[in-house]
């Protein structure tokens, strides 16, 4: 079919080219008219061919396609793509080089707050507060107390504690300083009524022990809060001589108390050493004559000289 077309298209190509060398000689005039209707002929001829050729070729290719068109339903399904290959595993080596890391950072320590500086009112509060509580335990401690050393210690206490709290008062009113509570003498407050709490239930040797051990805790306490806080912190001066004055008697009381709890102490072991000597082997000692034994020391005569006296005739 295309070589048909192809064929056409020359034969009529050379069907234009003859008819224009069978064509007549012509007059000069003419001539050149005829040759320009000949050249637009020409053209036209052309054109006309191009455009069948142009309208043909389609024809041509579809044409050239000799197989006939196949059926979806019949064509073969693409083969599905062959699997990767598995790269090959191989055994996880363990590595015993240890791993070097940095070490981590320092923790940031936190920064340390600041004690809080005891106003003048302040202070007054803490002093009361320790004077009152003193009193308190000393009064409990004079009526239950055995010990005679526990019960002057008592007694003792009473009396120091009731002249600094008046002391502590006339200089107060003198500067017009109102006590004003805080921690310090919330804390003292709360510790003496603990302490009041046990001391209620002890009895005896157990409550001498155990009231003195308080005070010896107590004053220690008292002491350090006296040379730490309380008078770096004053500010009156009345209120710093005062203080003063309160830490000799305090320092006292503590020497005091500590001597009083070394002999609680020596007194309930030695119980235990007289036990330990009664447990020992008596020592030996020379056996004892009888009375009937003993010879007169003035008679330098034996026994059998005694005898043949006796017997001997009387004149």
């Amino acid at each position: 079919m295309t070589v048909t077309v192809v064929l056409g298209l020359t034969a009529a190509c050379t069907l234009v080219s003859a008819r224009l060398r069978a064509a007549p000689p012509l007059h000069a005039d003419e001539r050149h008219t005829t040759n320009d209707s000949r050249r637009m002929n020409v053209m036209r001829t052309l054109t006309k061919l191009s455009a069948l050729g142009l309208l043909a070729l389609p024809v041509l290719v579809g044409c050239g396609n000799d197989e006939p068109a196949k059926d979806p339903s019949t064509m073969a399904s693409p083969e599905p793509p062959a699997p990767m290959p598995m790269p090959e595993s191989r055994p996880a080596t363990t590595d015993t080089t240890p791993i070097q890391t940095a070490p981590p950072p320092e923790p940031t320590p936190a920064p340390t707050a600041m004690p809080k500086t005891l106003s003048d009112a302040e202070i007054t509060a803490v002093t009361s507060a320790a004077n009152t509580g003193e009193i308190q335990m000393a009064e409990l401690a004079k009526k239950n107390a055995t010990n005679a050393d526990v019960k002057n210690f008592a007694a003792m206490m009473i009396t120091h504690h009731r002249d600094a709290e008046t002391k502590g008062k006339t200089v107060a009113s003198k500067a017009n300083i109102m006590p004003s509570e805080n921690d310090d003498s919330s804390q003292l407050k709360s510790d003496v009524s603990n302490t009041l709490s046990t001391l209620r239930n002890e009895k005896g040797k157990d409550f001498d022990k155990a009231y003195i051990d308080a005070q010896v805790k107590a004053h220690r306490d008292v002491l350090d809060m006296i040379d730490n806080k309380l008078i770096p912190a004053a500010q009156n001066a009345d209120l710093k001589t005062h203080l003063s004055e309160v830490r000799k008697s305090v320092a006292m009381h503590l020497a005091k108390a500590e001597d009083i709890q070394q002999k609680l102490e020596k007194a309930a072991s030695a119980p235990t050493n007289a036990k330990t000597k009664a447990t020992l082997p008596p020592t030996q000692t020379a056996p004892k004559t009888n009375a009937g034994d003993k010879t007169n020391a003035g008679d330098k005569t034996s026994p059998s000289d005694k005898t043949d006296k006796s017997n001997a005739p009387k004149k």
